[in-house]
C-alpha cells in the first residue's frame, strides 16, 4: 500500500467544480486503509477499487472514486474551502453514524461526466450538512438514508439536491433553507428520472416548498407512513417548469397547497392519507387526483383534470370548483363543512360516472344551497346526503341540488330513508326536465310527512298517561290477596312490564315498553274494614319510533291508598292518589345519519277510585263487576333539542272510564293454602281527546280518545296465612292504543 503526497483536484463532475488544491493520502487499486480516532486529520482519495475503511476517524475531505468503496462509522468529515466532506464519484459508501459537514454541499453522490452508471450510498444515523445542500447528487444514483438528518444551512439551499437519483429515507429529516427536497433531472439524461420515497420522514422547506419538481424533471415522489411535508410558503409540492411530477401519499397527514405551474403535470394519489390545501393549476398545466380507501382531501382542486373519489374516501370542497371528470367508486364529495350553515358551494363538472356521495346542505327558507352542475355526460348511481335541521323554513320551496345536461344519464336518491329532514317535516327528492333537454333533481316541499325529531316530541308527550296507568295496575292487581286474609295490614311488593303500540292515529305512532317496581304497606283503621297505605316505586319506559329515533321515560312515583271491603256484602272500594316525576329523554336519527337529543323534567298527579262487589257462587266459583274512574294531569313543558328545535306541549290530560267483571274459583289445597285463579274483561273509554303539542310552532294534537276492549288472567296464591303471591296478565285492543301484553308478579306478607 502507498501514502503518497499527492496534488489533489476536488471537483463534483458534471455539475460543479472547484479550483483549490490540498495534499492527499491515496489508495489505489488493490489496497485497502484503514483508519481511526488516533489517526491525524487528511484528506483521502481511493480510486480504482481502492477501500477506505473508518472508525471513528475525524477527518477533512474523502473523495471515493471509480469503483472504490468507502466504509465509514462515527467519526466526522469536515470538507473546505468548497469541497464536500465525502464526495462519490461512480463508487459506493457505506455510512453509519457520522457527521458530514461541507462548505458547499455536505456530501456529493454523483457520476462522472460521460458515464451511465452513477454511484451507491447507503447512510445510517448520520448528520449531513452543507451550505448549498446537505447531499447533492447525479444521475444514476442509488441513496438509501436511514434515521438521517440532511441540512442544507444557506438562505437557497436545499436538504436534498438530486439530478436524477433514486433516494429513498426512513425516519430523519431533510431540511433546506429554501426548499427541503429539489428534484431535477440529470444534465445528460441519465437515470429514469429524479424518484424519492419519504417513510416516516420530516422535510421542511424554511422559505420555500417542501419539496420542488423542475427544470422539465420526470419525478416518482412517494411520501409514507407520517412523513410530515412543511413549507414556509404554504406549498407541500411545487411542479413547475414543464415537469412531471407523480405523488401518492399513503398513511399521511399532510397540511398545504400542491402548485402546478408553466406547461407541468402532475399526478397525485392518495391511499389512506390526508390533505388539508388546495391543488392549484395554472392553464398551461394539467393535473389529477385520486382518493382510495379512506383518503380525505379538505380543499380546492378548481381546474383539475380528473379527479376520483374511491373505496370510502372523501374530498371535502373549501369553495367553488369547476373540474373536468370526475369518477366514483364508493366516495364522498362533501360541500363544505356540514356544521357551517350558511355556506353554499357549487361544483362544476365536465362528466360524471361510476357511484358515491355527495354531501349537501340548503337552506329552504332563504332557497340557498350547493349546487352540482354536470355539463357534459354522465352515468351511474348515487346518493344526496342532505343535511337536516331542527328549524322549520319560513316559507319551503323547491330547492335544486343536482342539474345534468342530458335526460339520460346518471340516476341521483336521497340517502338513508330518501327524505330530508327540515325541522317540523321531511321532504322527498323529485326530477324534472327543464329547457335544453337538461335535467334536475329538487327538494319537493309538497312532499312533506312529521320528521323524526317532531315524533319524537310528540310520542314523549304523549307517553305519560300510559306509564300512569301501567305503574297503576301492580296496585290494583292485590285484590285476590286481600280477601285471602280478610283484608289484615301487610306489606307487598311487585314487579311489572307492559308493552303498548301506539297508532299514528294518536299524533304519531310508537312503541313503548315498560317496566317497574312497585312496594307499599297498609294497616287497618282501628276495627274496621278499611285499610290505609301508602306505596311507592320506579318505572322506565323506552320508546321505538322506528329509524333509530328512540326515547326514555324514567319515572318516580309515591302516593297514598285506601281500600274498603265488607266481609258481608263482598261490596268494596279501592281508591288511590298518586304523585310522579318523570325524567324524559329523546333521542333522534336524522336523515343525513346525524343525531340529536332533548330532555326535560315536569311532574304528574292523578288518582283512581274503583267500586265493584265480590258475589260468591257455587262450588267456590265467583264473579266480581266492577267500575273504575281514573284521571290524571301531567304538566306542560317547554324544551329545545340540541339541533334548535323547539318543543312546547300543554298540559296532559286523561279521564279513563272502565266497566268489566272478574270471574274466578278458589281450590283449597290444605294446611290454609289456597288457589284463586281468574279471567276478567272490561271496556274502557278514554274521554280526553285534546292535548295540544307545538313543535316549532306547528300544533299537534296527541288524541287517545276512544274505547278499548281489556282482556285478563291469573292466578292468587294463599301459601300460608301470612304469605301470599300473584301472577297477572294483560291484554287490551283499541283504536289508538294496544297492549300486547302486560305482566305482573307480586308478593305480600300480613302482619
Amino acid at each position: 500500500m502507498s501514502k503518497n503526497r499527492l496534488a489533489w483536484l476536488a471537483f463534483v463532475p458534471v455539475f460543479s467544480s472547484s479550483s483549490l488544491v490540498f495534499a492527499l493520502t491515496s489508495i489505489e487499486a488493490g489496497e485497502t486503509l484503514s483508519i481511526d480516532q488516533t489517526t491525524a486529520q487528511d484528506n483521502y482519495r481511493a480510486r480504482d477499487g481502492g477501500v477506505l475503511n473508518a472508525n471513528d476517524a475525524n477527518t477533512y475531505e474523502v473523495l471515493i472514486t471509480t469503483g472504490s468503496q468507502l466504509n465509514a462509522v462515527g467519526g466526522t468529515y469536515a470538507g473546505r474551502s468548497g469541497n464536500a466532506g465525502i464526495s462519490l464519484i461512480n463508487a459506493s459508501a457505506n455510512v453509519s453514524d457520522a457527521i458530514v459537514t461541507g462548505t458547499r454541499m455536505g456530501m456529493s453522490i454523483a457520476r462522472a461526466t460521460g458515464t451511465t452508471t452513477g454511484s451507491t450510498a447507503v447512510i445510517t444515523g448520520s448528520r449531513i450538512t452543507g451550505q448549498t445542500a446537505g447531499i447533492e447528487t447525479g444521475g444514476g444514483t442509488d441513496i438509501q438514508l436511514t434515521d438521517t438528518h440532511l441540512t442544507g444551512t444557506g438562505a437557497n439551499s436545499f436538504g436534498l439536491n438530486s439530478f436524477g437519483a433514486e433516494v429513498r429515507a426512513k425516519g430523519g429529516s431533510i431540511t433546506g433553507g429554501m426548499s427541503g427536497i429539489r428534484l431535477r433531472p440529470d444534465g445528460e439524461g441519465i437515470g429514469s428520472g429524479a424518484n424519492v420515497t419519504l417513510d416516516n420522514v420530516e422535510v421542511r422547506g424554511v422559505a420555500g416548498a417542501a419539496i420542488l419538481a423542475t427544470g422539465g424533471v420526470t419525478a416518482q415522489i412517494n411520501v409514507l407512513n407520517f412523513t410530515r411535508l412543511l413549507a414556509g410558503n404554504g406549498v407541500l409540492l411545487d411542479v413547475q417548469g414543464a415537469s412531471t411530477a407523480t405523488m401518492t401519499v399513503a398513511d399521511s397527514m399532510l397540511e398545504g397547497n400542491i402548485n402546478v405551474t408553466d406547461n407541468s403535470l402532475a399526478n397525485l394519489s392518495f391511499n389512506h392519507g390526508h390533505m388539508v390545501g388546495d391543488v392549484i393549476v395554472d392553464g398551461s398545466s394539467t393535473a389529477g387526483v385520486t382518493l382510495e380507501n379512506h383518503s380525505q382531501l379538505t380543499g380546492r382542486l378548481d381546474q383539475v383534470d380528473s379527479v376520483n373519489v374511491n373505496s370510502n374516501s372523501n374530498w371535502t370542497l373549501t369553495g367553488n370548483d369547476s373540474i373536468g371528470a370526475l369518477g366514483m367508486n364508493g366516495g364522498t364529495v362533501t360541500f363544505g363543512a356540514q356544521d357551517a350553515p350558511g355556506t353554499y358551494y357549487t361544483l362544476n363538472v365536465g362528466s360524471l360516472s361510476g357511484n358515491g356521495t355527495f354531501a349537501m346542505k340548503g337552506d329552504f327558507a332563504s332557497g340557498e344551497h350547493d349546487f352540482l352542475n354536470v355539463i357534459g355526460a354522465s352515468a351511474g348511481d348515487f346518493a344526496l346526503a342532505v343535511a337536516a335541521s331542527g328549524l322549520d323554513a319560513a316559507s319551503p320551496q323547491a330547492l335544486t341540488l343536482v342539474r345534468t345536461g342530458t335526460l339520460d344519464g346518471a340516476n341521483f336518491a336521497l340517502a338513508g330513508d330518501q327524505r330530508v329532514d327540515v325541522g317540523t317535516w321531511s321532504y322527498s327528492l323529485a326530477s324534472r326536465e327543464i329547457e335544453g333537454g337538461a335535467k334536475e333533481w329538487f327538494l319537493d316541499p309538497t312532499t312533506e310527512v312529521i320528521s323524526p325529531g317532531a315524533r319524537s316530541v310528540l310520542a314523549l308527550f304523549n307517553t305519560a298517561p300510559t306509564v300512569w296507568y301501567g305503574e297503576l295496575s301492580s296496585l290494583r292487581s292485590r285484590m285476590g290477596e286481600l280477601r285471602f286474609n280478610g283484608g289484615q295490614a301487610g306489606g307487598w311488593i311487585r314487579t311489572y312490564g307492559n308493552k303498548y303500540n301506539v297508532a299514528d292515529g294518536s299524533g304519531v305512532g310508537y312503541q313503548q315498553t315498560q317496566q317497574g317496581l312497585s312496594l307499599g304497606a297498609d294497616a287497618r283503621l282501628g276495627e274496621s274494614q278499611v285499610l290505609v297505605g301508602v306505596l311507592a316505586g320506579t318505572s322506565e319506559s323506552d320508546l321505538d319510533l322506528n329509524r333509530g329515533t328512540s326515547g326514555t321515560v324514567k319515572s318516580y312515583y309515591v302516593g297514598p291508598y285506601l281500600t274498603w271491603l265488607d266481609s258481608d256484602t263482598g261490596y268494596y272500594f279501592d281508591g288511590v292518589l298518586k304523585f310522579n316525576r318523570f325524567r324524559n329523554e329523546s333521542k333522534v336519527n336524522l336523515s343525513d345519519g346525524s343525531r340529536t337529543k332533548g330532555d326535560y323534567d315536569n311532574w304528574g298527579v292523578g288518582g283512581s277510585a274503583e267500586f265493584g262487589r265480590h258475589i260468591k257462587l257455587a262450588n267456590d266459583y265467583f264473579v266480581e263487576p266492577f267500575a273504575q274512574l281514573s284521571a290524571v294531569q301531567i304538566q306542560g313543558k317547554h324544551y329545545t333539542l340540541d339541533n334548535d328545535m323547539d318543543a312546547d306541549g300543554d298540559r296532559m290530560r286523561s279521564l279513563l272510564g272502565k266497566a268489566g267483571a272478574t270471574v274466578g274459583r278458589n281450590f283449597g289445597f290444605g294446611n290454609g293454602a289456597v288457589a284463586q285463579p281468574y279471567v276478567r274483561a272490561a271496556i274502557a273509554h278514554e274521554f280526553a281527546s285534546n292535548n295540544e303539542v307545538k313543535v316549532n310552532n306547528n300544533v299537534f294534537n296527541n288524541d287517545l280518545s276512544g274505547s278499548r276492549a281489556e282482556f285478563g288472567a291469573g292466578v292468587a296464591v294463599a301459601l300460608s296465612e301470612k304469605w301470599q303471591v300473584h301472577v297477572d296478565l294483560d291484554y287490551a285492543k283499541g283504536e289508538h292504543i294496544e297492549q300486547p301484553y302486560g305482566v305482573n308478579l307480586g308478593w305480600r306478607y300480613s302482619f
